[in-house]
């Protein structure tokens, strides 16, 4: 009798500790968030830009999406064609696709959406880049009243329940690639028209989901959020997490000591590059599209005049500025040119701007202002406390200080900081955001006098316009992806935006995952969003 009585509790102690180790091996997925300018922690899919673009594919599906092999996949569109001359796009729903609520996801839907997007109160600044080339787009921006928040386009209409239609204005061979980001993923635009554009999303107000999870709290004084697996998942796999634990933590050094402490498995922001030797997991090389780039004003005096642009460019020695930027080996990779290494119409003949000295002078010199005695201040921002920006920038200070006398620079972490001067920029830190690795979207977006970095009137390159640039940009665009004169014309229009002297690259941090080993399929490319992240698992 004792014998069976010590089996039985033998056998209930086993069951314990089994329990035990199942609650203890819980899929928690605890990420670290930051900033590296103003912090943008919220879950407003719609915005298309800030930091919550790094996380939005946890909450909703992309219309289609580049897989880490830079092949395109479907989202919630699982089909797509172009008439002949690429001007009208079709697409179609995936049949399974639903809202977390159960309801369908539909057509109309989607067109809301963007809708939604395009208005110009809600201040979607990157919408021009996916969908500007619509027919209507431009007028349906003109006429819209101040306060709507959803603008009819002509050249977007659902035929059905389950197909978009799109017609260009002009012929767009890669538009398909355009929209497979996470930036064009859709909401439910009747919740969102009721709760507003920057309060939709919160808890509070139920809004609904099409990824694999759903925000399930929310804590803006915290700084902290939840999300749980969406009970109407539509795909036949995943989610595999149990609970994704988010903290926003502006420090990365903070982050880093988190890492370092087993507190967080990944983060959406760098840590210190010092820490390669502890944690090497962590700095695992992705493919990544875009780098950062300090951008010279065209409109604010002095760096308004071409001459002074050239001084700086010329007067840095930029293999220099990157040695310094990028102390560690392997932590930073060479940048020769406005495009990303990525592209497709990337130039391996291109080497830089190249260091000299007395050209430098010469061009300050044939500038309006004579010497760096008469320039008027110069103010430069890095836009954030990210390393790497701010060793790049007081570098290349430094080479402006000694080879050409100019000491009259104010410089601020933050744009804020230069309070009512925030207006008069000389030079400011910003990436060329397109999501897909072409190189002639990438330099329409760069260079366009159309495009969201000259565009506009608070953009790095506003006021800047070179018509034989634009025109080359605009012919390449309407060419096939696989046309070398695509590539081509890319190219020429690149080499007339270098000899403009806007943009001054130094390098950029190698592309790395930022997460710990045991997170299986937990994978990043060419968005910054994760690619399926219904099939994370973690593996301790």
């Amino acid at each position: 009798m004792f014998k069976s009585l010590r089996l039985l509790i033998a056998v209930l102690l086993i069951g314990i500790l089994s329990l035990s180790l199942v609650l203890a091996q819980e899929q928690v997925l605890r990420i670290a968030t930051a900033s590296s300018g103003q912090s943008s922690f919220d879950f407003n899919v719609l915005q298309a830009g800030g930091d919550q673009q790094n996380w939005s594919t946890l909450l909703f599906m992309p219309p289609m999406y580049f897989d880490a092999d830079l092949k395109l996949q479907p989202g919630f569109f699982s089909a797509w064609s172009a008439s002949d001359d690429s001007t009208v796009w079709t697409f179609t729903m995936d049949p399974r696709a639903k809202w977390s609520d159960g309801e369908a996801m539909t057509a109309p839907q989607v067109v809301a959406s963007w809708q939604i997007q395009i208005a110009p109160v809600n201040a979607v600044g990157r919408i021009s880049g996916y969908l500007g080339n619509v027919k209507g787009f431009a007028e349906a921006r003109e006429a819209a009243t101040a306060d709507a928040m959803k603008v009819d386009v002509e050249g977007i209409e659902a035929l059905d329940d389950a197909t978009v239609q799109v017609t260009l204005v002009k012929p767009d061979p890669a538009f398909n690639w355009r929209i497979a980001t996470a930036h064009m993923s859709a909401t439910r635009a009747d919740d969102v028209l009721e709760y507003g554009f920057t309060e939709y999303w919160k808890p509070q107000n139920n809004p609904v989901f099409s990824g694999p999870f759903v925000l399930s709290s929310y804590d803006e004084n915290l700084q902290t959020a939840e999300m749980t697996p969406n009970p109407n998942w539509w795909l036949d796999e995943g989610p595999f997490v149990d609970k994704v634990s988010f903290q926003f933590v502006p420090d990365g050094q903070i982050i880093g000591a988190m890492v370092l402490n087993d507190q967080v498995d990944a983060s959406l922001a760098p840590i210190p590059s010092a820490l390669r030797g502890q944690l090497p997991d962590y700095f695992r090389p992705i493919q990544a599209v875009g780098f950062n780039a300090f951008w010279l004003s065209p409109t604010h005096e002095p760096t308004s005049d071409a001459n002074v642009r050239k001084a700086l460019a010329l007067s840095v020695d930029w293999n220099a500025v990157f040695k310094a930027t990028f102390p560690i080996e392997g932590s930073g990779l060479a940048t020769t040119q406005p495009m990303d290494d990525v592209l497709n119409c990337w130039d391996p003949e291109l080497t830089g701007y190249p260091y000299d000295v007395e050209g430098a002078k010469a061009a300050l010199a044939a500038s309006s202002y004579g010497s760096a005695a008469n320039l008027p201040k110069l103010r430069i921002t890095p836009r954030g406390n990210d390393e790497f920006n701010n060793r790049a920038l007081q570098a290349a200070m430094g080479f402006w200080r000694d080879n050409l006398g100019i000491e009259n620079i104010e410089f601020q972490e933050r744009p804020d900081g230069f309070g009512d001067d925030v207006s008069k920029l000389n030079l400011t830190r910003d990436d060329v955001v397109i999501r897909f690795p072409d190189g002639a979207t990438y330099m329409w977006t760069a260079a366009s006098a159309n495009g969201p970095f000259a565009g506009g009137t608070e953009n790095p390159l506003s006021g800047y316009e070179n018509a034989e640039l634009n025109a080359l940009i605009d012919e390449a665009l309407t060419l096939a992806t696989d046309d070398p004169k695509r590539c081509e014309l890319t190219r020429q229009a690149q080499t007339l935006f270098m000899n403009d002297y806007l943009m001054l690259f130094f390098g950029k941090p190698t592309p790395t995952i930022n997460a710990r080993s045991y997170l299986e399929n937990y994978v990043k490319g060419p968005d910054v969003s994760l690619i399926e992240p219904w099939k994370i698992k973690i593996n301790k």
